[in-house]
């Protein structure tokens, strides 16, 4: 082999043993200075750390943007470089959840995103629905979140309370120097929910709140505090019951009710009266104190809580209708009438008490009905009045007889008359009264006194203006009795208007229009003076007759201006104005507990709803349209045709009376249980179902006679609706003039009951109504 050429390869020289132990103990040299921690200190004077912010706002983190603020100050940098304010620049506090995560797309990976067919992800784009994000609420549980951020200030706060004590609950549960002082020294031992219940109905008044919540509207300041008290309901109905709490449901369901969420209200009324069944606030028994715990704190608690479960009785009639049938009998309630506001304020216990008719105390002790009482227990009093009168004209119930003393109107015309008389003078009408009760702060619940008890006079005559309207000239003296009411009713009338026109004339600009029943007097005012106007000889007095245009022009000034606080009031006025402008005009039925809710249906469907829009009566009974045979004829309501193979009942009819099918043949049949009524219909031959007013306190008996007026040729006829067939022998049916929809303003959609009434008839079968 040939040596290898020294130009081609270097020589490679092995090393020796001491040199590789040279180069083992020399370990090699490390330039260290560049990551020196020094330099990357503070105070090096270099650039820190980046970190990420500690919080950000919620805009801030939706867009995934870096949020730069100063110490969580609202607004950031780019919440105010967008325009918004610090209101919309919401920093979310330590514990909330992060709700900014759902606008975020789930991860997916790589290449599934880029099999999918963008054609496909555009129409998943625009076929999905638009989900409109709900109101946040925020949660009581939640760590460092604080309800009171949720309420104004607490001066506004009190000037709410001292706005509502003073112009809507001047008789009230509140002890309203003691609950001030509470306010200004602890406030946060109120409860928030009871607050903002309070603040619902007296925001409609309170200068401070109406420009901070509404923009210069009541209505909307009181929607305000309506929505975030809804929102703490559910927090607040299963924590078991207290007066605080009851109270709470009872304020919102009174604000709710004004705002026509009648439903809402209805059911926010029934929890407060649960509650307070639970705690045994009707027995008089659950108001006595030992004599250790007799102190003034612990006697005003519980005379406020005796309030309350009165204010609850009072709010249960005054809107019970057959949508809402009152859920606290009279016959249940031991406890006895309130005391004296003076007394309420001291804590002092009075010697004796009242008692309410009906009530078993006033049924075992008379003497406790008719003796001194308070302004609180007189208007209870009232109520409870009002109550039955107006759940006897739901029942379409009427004394075909009333000239009789043992009728159902002479007695109940009696009762009204001996508790009139044995009223203290205190509380009886006179304008020196009402001043001196004004004085004192408690002129609103004075005047419900004296209006709610003419109210109560007018809607019980008022059952039978048709006999004033057409008086029976073939027996005189029915038409002298009948004569004889129609001038009671219409003084009755000219009374109220008198303390209507002076509670406006001397109020205060800043006083408000009343509770909502105030307001309901001035429209059945109102609408009797439309009667006087369109029926001046059915008054007897010719001076009251010729009030009535004025009567009307005031009324309907007057309600201009509650339409402003109480939404019912503009159907109210808006009726008034199509009745009194055009004789033949319809009025849209409604109540005072109606609301704007359509109406729940066990089925689901809510196709009843719609309420029948009604003829009044032509000023002539002339002027009514004639059939083909020349008789009077009346368009019925069109029903299902009657189902065939129903077994027709008919009910036993009383000896030498004739059949009433054979006189006019019906559409349809009526419900059984309804026909056994047939001889003891009212009067008047029924053509709507919705002449209530007219029908009320009808108890008579199957089996007597019926007296008959000159203008009432009908027939008597089932509970259904007939129309007279060619060549039959019916008698025309004139028109009520009761659906003028005053009579609706006290039955809710009364059609509604009769369209049922009709399905019922034409079933095949028995229909289980319940327990």
């Amino acid at each position: 082999m040939e040596p290898m050429d020294t130009d081609q390869k270097p020589v490679l020289t092995p090393l020796t043993q001491a040199a590789v132990a040279a180069l083992s103990a020399t370990p090699p040299a490390i330039d260290t200075s560049n990551n020196s921690p020094s330099q990357h200190s503070p105070a090096s004077g270099s650039a820190p750390i980046k970190r990420r912010s500690p919080i950000a706002c919620r805009r801030c983190r939706r867009m995934r943007s870096k949020c730069i603020h100063d110490k969580a100050t609202p607004p950031c940098k780019a919440c105010n470089e967008a325009g918004l304010g610090a209101e919309e620049c919401v920093f979310p506090l330590r514990g909330q959840a992060d709700h900014d995560r759902d606008y975020r797309h789930p991860r997916m990976r790589a290449e599934k995103i880029n099999k999918r067919d963008p054609a496909k992800i555009r129409r998943e784009i625009l076929d999905a629905p638009i989900v409109k994000p709900p109101i946040p609420v925020v949660s009581r549980t939640l760590k460092g979140v604080d309800e009171w951020d949720q309420l104004p200030p607490v001066p506004n706060i009190i000037e709410g309370v001292i706005k509502f004590t003073k112009v809507y609950f001047q008789l009230g549960f509140i002890p309203k120097e003691l609950f001030v002082q509470r306010l200004q020294t602890d406030p946060r031992s109120i409860s928030v929910f009871w607050l903002m219940s309070l603040l619902s109905t007296a925001a409609r008044w309170t200068p401070s709140l109406v420009e901070r919540y509404g923009k210069g509207v009541g209505v909307n300041a009181a929607e305000y505090f309506m929505e975030r008290a809804s929102q703490l309901v559910v927090h607040e109905v299963y924590k078991g019951p207290s007066l605080e709490r009851l109270q709470g449901f009872y304020l919102l369901s009174i604000a709710q009710q004004g705002s026509a969420e009648a439903h809402k209200s209805y059911i926010n009324l029934g929890i407060a009266i649960r509650m307070a069944s639970l705690m045994q606030l009707h027995r008089e028994e659950s108001y006595l104190l030992l004599p250790e715990y007799n102190t003034q704190e612990r006697r005003i608690t519980l005379e406020s809580a005796r309030r309350t479960l009165w204010m609850l009785y009072s709010q249960d009639n005054l809107h019970s209708g057959p949508r809402s049938p009152v859920s606290l009998g009279a016959g249940d309630i031991t406890t006895l009438l309130p005391c004296t506001e003076e007394q309420f304020a001291l804590g002092v216990e009075p010697d004796q008490r009242a008692a309410l008719e009906d009530t078993p105390p006033g049924q075992a002790q008379p003497e406790l009905c008719e003796g001194p009482r308070s302004l609180f227990a007189s208007l209870m009093q009232v109520h409870h009045y009002w109550g039955l009168i107006s759940r006897r004209v739901v029942a379409r119930n009427k004394s075909s007889r009333p000239w009789e003393p043992d009728s159902d109107y002479a007695r109940m015309a009696t009762r009204l008359r001996n508790w009139e008389t044995n009223l203290p003078n205190e509380h009886t009408w006179s304008v020196y009264l009402l001043t001196g009760h004004k004085a004192a702060g408690q002129d609103l619940a004075y005047l419900g006194v004296t209006m709610v008890t003419r109210l109560c006079n007018i809607v019980l005559r008022r059952a039978y203006l048709q006999d004033m309207i057409y008086p029976d000239r073939e027996s005189p003296e029915h038409h002298e009795f009948f004569s004889e009411m129609a001038g009671e009713l219409f003084c009755d009338v000219r009374n109220m208007y008198e303390q209507i026109d002076t509670q406006f004339r001397e109020r205060q600009p800043d006083e408000s229009v009343g509770a909502q029943m105030a307001s309901f007097c001035v429209y059945s005012c109102a609408l009797l003076a439309v009667y006087l106007q369109k029926f001046p000889k059915a008054c007897p007095d010719p001076n009251i007759a010729r009030e009535g245009p004025t009567m009307f022009q005031r009324t309907i000034a007057i309600l201009e201006e509650s339409k402003k606080t109480w939404p019912l009031a503009l159907r109210w006025l808006d009726g008034l104005r199509k009745f009194s402008g055009n004789t033949n005009a319809g009025i849209q039925e409604g109540t005072m507990a109606d609301g704007k809710e359509p109406m729940p249906n066990a089925l689901g469907k809510a196709s009843m709803e719609k309420r029948s829009i009604l003829q009044t009566p032509p000023t002539n009974p002339q002027q009514l349209p004639q059939h083909q045979n020349g008789e009077s004829f009346v368009e019925p309501l069109r029903l299902p045709a009657p189902i065939q193979g129903a077994p027709r009942q008919h009910p036993p009819m009383p000896h030498g009376q004739p059949h009433p099918h054979a006189q006019s043949p019906c559409l349809g049949q009526a419900h059984p249980s309804r026909a056994q009524n047939v001889p003891g219909q009212s009067r008047g031959p029924r053509t709507n179902g919705l002449g209530l007013l007219l029908e009320a306190f009808d108890t008579q008996g199957p089996n007597q006679p019926r007296v008959h007026s000159q203008h009432q040729t009908g027939s008597v006829i089932p509970d259904s609706f007939c129309v007279p067939m060619p060549g039959s022998s019916a008698q025309p049916m004139p028109l009520n003039p009761a659906t003028d929809g005053y009579d609706t303003e006290l039955q809710i959609y009364s059609s509604w009951n009769n369209v049922n009434q009709n399905v019922n008839a034409v079933s095949s079968g028995p229909i289980y109504t319940g327990y």
